[in-house]
């Protein structure tokens, strides 16, 4: 069985280039790498089967990595022999060996795994989420310094005056989740379909904050597709619940014992003993 590695990098291409090595020719693996990325990604062009895209340059939270993800479902989705989709970071690294890998992916590549649940949400703050996407989020740096500053000021203005934009899709049944999954051909021919079919529904998304967490669960989630709540990432997300933490080797025995596909996030330095270690499995 064909598979398709779908992955968004932006930095650290020696930890691309150990993720992208991992993997043998039953894969082709889809790359969209930051424009603004000054590395030399040449290595990355000389493994077969490997695509890469530098279309956008995308800030966190930015509706460029919503768009940057769909090009790449696209893309491809258009490879017909390609079987079952990952959708995955470029600090991402597998679990399982190889073979592991590729048999339970065989044995299950009718079923998708991601995570969803209805908005609003408890655990994810203001208004359980809706406020994402009830307001207009104009700047293209919302999370970061002035940017940050003067999307707090419109958004808290938006909200005294009772602005709230519409969601004319789906009845309005939002659903929000994990950004990445892995997922049958059928479930990413569903997405790309109504993709196709509803570009208003995509435009929908500009002006959000962190679009890609609702676009494609709101999509899957309305759909008639079995879907398994589980998106078989291990990611440590710290005190804070708000950002994950670099995995190191202390890591290595929670990372395995998980059940999870791929383990997030790596760096080339500091985890490197830590990929050696899943590397020698």
């Amino acid at each position: 069985m064909r598979q398709a590695i779908l992955i968004t990098a932006y930095k650290d291409l020696p930890m691309l280039q150990k993720l992208i090595e991992y993997f043998d020719e039953d894969f082709e693996i889809f790359i969209h790498l930051d424009r603004r990325c000054r590395e030399d990604y040449t290595l990355l062009l000389q493994r077969k089967f490997v695509y890469l895209y530098r279309k956008y340059s995308i800030e966190w939270g930015d509706y460029k990595h919503l768009l940057a993800i769909i090009m790449l479902m696209r893309e491809a989705y258009q490879h017909t022999d390609l079987e079952f989709f990952h959708l995955i970071t470029g600090s991402d690294y597998p679990i399982l060996p190889l073979a592991q890998f590729k048999s339970f992916c065989e044995e299950h590549q009718n079923e998708n795994y991601l995570e969803y649940f209805p908005l609003p949400h408890s655990d994810w703050g203001a208004e359980g989420g809706l406020n994402r996407i009830q307001y207009w989020w104009l700047s293209p740096n919302m999370h970061r310094c002035h940017g940050a500053w003067m999307t707090r000021k419109l958004v808290n203005l938006q909200r005294r005056l009772g602005i709230k934009r519409s969601f004319d899709y789906f009845d309005g049944n939002l659903y929000g989740g994990g950004t990445y999954w892995s997922l049958s051909r059928k479930a990413v021919g569903v997405a790309v379909d109504y993709f196709n079919q509803h570009p208003d529904y995509m435009r929908r998304f500009r002006h959000t904050s962190i679009a890609e967490e609702i676009c494609l669960p709101t999509i899957l989630a309305n759909s008639s597709l079995s879907l398994i709540n589980d998106y078989k990432r291990y990611i440590d997300w710290g005190l804070d619940g708000a950002n994950p933490q670099v995995l190191t080797e202390k890591d290595y025995d929670e990372i395995i014992s998980s059940g999870a596909l791929f383990a997030r996030k790596m760096e080339s330095e500091a985890s490197s003993s830590l990929i050696r270690k899943l590397s020698n499995r």
